[in-house]
């Protein structure tokens, strides 16, 4: 799946996807299809199944629901 689909699946916009893949491929998980599977050698193929997993498993921000009532 290409980077829009996968940060659609993740509720995220393309560049807070990008950013968050930064990060788990910096704790050396990385959720990249092989390379060899890309269109052009540089722009990523995503596991629809272990973005899928990631998401399921990675705690969100609401400010709306954290915020004390006032």
């Amino acid at each position: 799946m290409t980077t829009v689909q996968a940060a659609a699946l993740a509720g995220m916009s393309p560049a807070s996807f990008r950013k968050a893949m930064t990060r788990e491929r910096q704790r050396g998980r990385d959720y990249r299809q092989p390379p060899e599977t890309w269109p052009d050698g540089r722009t990523p193929l995503w596991d629809a199944d272990a973005v899928s997993a990631w998401d399921a498993g990675r705690q969100r921000r609401n400010n709306r629901t954290n915020r004390k009532e006032q």
